[in-house]
C-alpha cells in the first residue's frame, strides 16, 4: 500500500511576495529568534558556530568571545547565518519548516569603536558587563536573505523567496 504524496509537496507555485511584505515576514521572523548559526572561513576551511543574536532592522549583533570566528572574520569578512524555526524539529507538519539563510559580510566592533554599546545594549545586559567583557561585537550586514517557509506555499507564494540589499527579488 503507497502513501499519497502532500500536495505541499508537489504544489508549483512560483508567485514572489510584494517587496514591503517580504521585507516585514523576514524582520518578524528575525524579532522572534535569538540564536543562529554563523558560519564563517579562513584558508577554505568553514567554520560554523552556535550563537546568540539580535536584530536590528536587518543588521545581526553577536556578542563574540575571543576564539576562531573573530580570526576567521578578520581575515575574511564573508560570512553566511542560518536561521531556522525549531518548531519544525519535532513538527510531523510540513508548513512548520521555515529558516533564513543569510549571506552577507561582518564587522568586529570593539569596546572602543562607535556602535559597541548601542550594540551591547540589545542583548539586554547590564551596562557594566560591557567595561569587563574582552570580546568583540560582531555586525553582519546581510546581502542577501532567502526565507524557506513551506507554509507560504498554502498562501499561494513559492516557499522559496529571496530579499537582497539592492532591492531585487527572486
Amino acid at each position: 500500500m503507497s502513501e499519497q504524496v502532500p500536495e505541499i509537496f508537489t504544489k508549483k507555485v512560483e508567485r514572489l511576495l510584494m517587496h514591503g511584505e517580504l521585507e516585514a515576514r523576514i524582520l518578524k521572523f528575525l524579532a522572534s529568534r535569538r540564536l543562529c548559526v554563523l558560519s564563517t572561513s579562513r584558508d577554505n576551511e568553514p567554520r560554523s558556530t552556535p550563537i546568540l543574536f539580535r536584530s536590528k532592522g536587518f543588521t545581526l549583533y553577536m556578542a563574540g568571545e575571543p576564539g576562531l570566528k573573530l580570526g576567521n572574520i578578520m581575515q575574511n569578512p564573508d560570512v553566511s547565518v542560518g536561521i531556522f524555526d525549531p518548531k519544525a524539529e519535532f513538527s510531523d507538519e510540513i508548513e512548520d519548516i521555515t529558516g533564513l539563510q543569510i549571506s552577507g559580510h561582518a564587522r568586529l566592533i570593539s569596546r572602543e569603536d562607535a556602535g559597541f554599546n548601542e550594540a551591547f545594549k540589545l542583548f539586554g545586559r547590564p551596562q557594566a558587563w560591557a567595561e569587563h567583557w574582552f570580546g568583540k561585537m560582531i555586525e553582519v550586514i546581510p546581502d542577501r536573505i532567502e526565507i524557506l517557509s513551506m507554509g507560504l506555499k498554502l498562501e499561494g507564494y513559492a516557499a522559496r523567496q529571496i530579499w537582497s540589499a539592492a532591492g531585487e527579488k527572486k
